[in-house]
């Protein structure tokens, strides 16, 4: 069964964070991308990394994570480098 989209996108989006991570030097212990179940909507998708034992997180709506699906360019860019600015 080929993946969707959103699949494909979740895929990008955690291995642009941690290319985002290594270039920034920032040492993290897991990257995780996951959506549904019962601490988020279907429809979202948390990335979720660990930088010092301590988890942090940011949600991206499914149209976002989709257009993801290639490349991660634009407004989820963007999205992304401020998220990793936060965890320097």
């Amino acid at each position: 069964m080929p993946l969707s989209a959103f699949d494909k996108g979740k895929l990008k989006l955690a291995a642009h964070v941690r290319e985002e991570l290594d270039r920034a030097g920032i040492p993290f212990q897991a990257i995780r991308c996951k959506s549904g179940g019962l601490q988020t909507h279907p429809d979202i998708a948390r990335v979720i990394v660990t930088v010092a034992g301590d988890p942090m997180h940011i949600d991206l709506k499914a149209h976002e994570v989709e257009e993801c699906e290639s490349m991660v360019v634009g407004e989820v860019w963007h999205k992304i480098a401020g998220f990793i600015a936060q965890l320097k």
